[in-house]
């Protein structure tokens, strides 16, 4: 009898476990559920850009997903007071595309890895470089 108790409980656990990991949030619009989550995570680009390139932005949202302690965001930035981005001229920028992961440690989300205009593809490879990220966010 114990024995079968504990055969249920690890399987209880073990599904469990793959349902919270394969449960995928779509933060592409904003909604009541997500508005203060979503707003965090894109003011924190927001910033990391404002820094950057010493503009103010909005973004247009392509894809943005969470799942367990992270999330993938891609869209287009677009300057805050609606005129043309304006980037440096020795530096090859490909304008205007944004790509963001983060990553939730000790409860607080942080930006793990991110691009901005780039001309390469910068995130290759990325889900191999976090493997408890779910696939599913990068889809």
């Amino acid at each position: 009898m114990k024995r079968f108790i504990y055969i249920i409980g690890i399987i209880l656990l073990f599904g469990m476990g793959v349902f919270a990991e394969s449960s995928v949030l779509d933060y592409k619009t904003k909604n009541k559920t997500n508005e203060k989550e979503r707003t965090y995570l894109l003011d924190l680009l927001r910033a990391n850009l404002s820094n950057e390139f010493k503009q103010e932005f909005v973004f247009v949202v392509e894809h943005f997903k969470v799942s367990g302690d992270y999330a993938w965001f891609r869209g287009t930035a677009k300057r805050k007071d609606g005129k043309e981005i304006s980037l440096s001229e020795e530096i090859p920028y490909d304008c205007c595309h944004v790509e963001a992961l983060f990553k939730k440690t000790n409860g607080k989300w942080q930006i793990s890895e991110s691009g901005a205009f780039s001309t390469d593809v910068w995130w290759d490879g990325i889900q191999s470089r976090y493997p408890k990220a779910a696939k599913e966010i990068f889809l």
